[in-house]
């Protein structure tokens, strides 16, 4: 049973949260906009990303890449103005019921926001619940302090820091990669923890100044 609901959906994946929409991205979602973010210095510096022109075509190509199956590509939209203002990527192994997540938020006004926390209990609680997978991972460069504050801060363990592992496409120094788990009886044990937590995530949490 496991097996069979992590590898549906048939249906786009449509998760709520209290200001923001997380769902199946399409080719159509892609503009202008959502391109220009990964010319910004800060994106390619938290993708490690080299510095390269991507176009919308490229792009439309990159969201035609994901099965929506078991490789999942899905936009973070604001509810108040349909702005897509992040991704994540959603890489299942139903077999061991595992998943690897990696985000990026490119709306730089949504950033330092509440956003994380605010997607992070109905996010968690579909995949955990809803898909019935047991173990969610993430992998977080040296460099990248934001993300690796909130793994911290939302339950997760260190399983593995692999030294000098990437070399940057910045300035060609190696640096360390971090390997991030979460089990399901972990983030039930957190959530348990956390009452206070739990309940302001459930009320929403996003402060940003909407952009025009």
């Amino acid at each position: 049973m496991t097996v069979a609901r992590a590898l549906e959906p048939a249906d786009p994946v449509v998760i709520e949260a209290p200001n923001l929409t997380i769902r199946t991205l399409t080719p159509d979602d892609v503009t202008d906009r959502f391109v220009s973010w990964f010319g910004q210095d800060d994106i390619r510096g938290a993708l490690n990303l080299p510095a390269q022109n991507r176009t919308k075509a490229d792009m439309i190509g990159y969201v035609k890449s994901f099965d929506q199956s078991s490789r999942l590509l899905l936009g973070i939209f604001d509810k108040a103005n349909g702005l897509l203002v992040g991704l994540f990527t959603v890489h299942i192994e139903p077999r061991i019921g595992r998943y690897l997540v990696n985000t990026v938020v490119g709306e730089a006004a949504y950033r330092t926001k509440g956003l994380m926390m605010e997607v992070t209990l109905p996010f968690r609680e579909y995949f955990f619940e809803t898909r019935g997978l047991k173990v969610m991972t993430a992998t977080a460069l040296a460099t990248n302090k934001p993300i690796i504050g909130y793994l911290e801060k939302t339950g997760w363990t260190l399983n593995q820091t692999l030294k000098a592992h990437t070399k940057s496409q910045a300035d060609g120094t190696m640096i360390d990669l971090h390997l991030y788990s979460i089990t399901r009886d972990a983030w039930q044990a957190w959530k348990t923890a956390n009452p206070d937590a739990v309940q302001a995530m459930a009320k929403g949490l996003l402060r940003a100044e909407r952009p025009i």
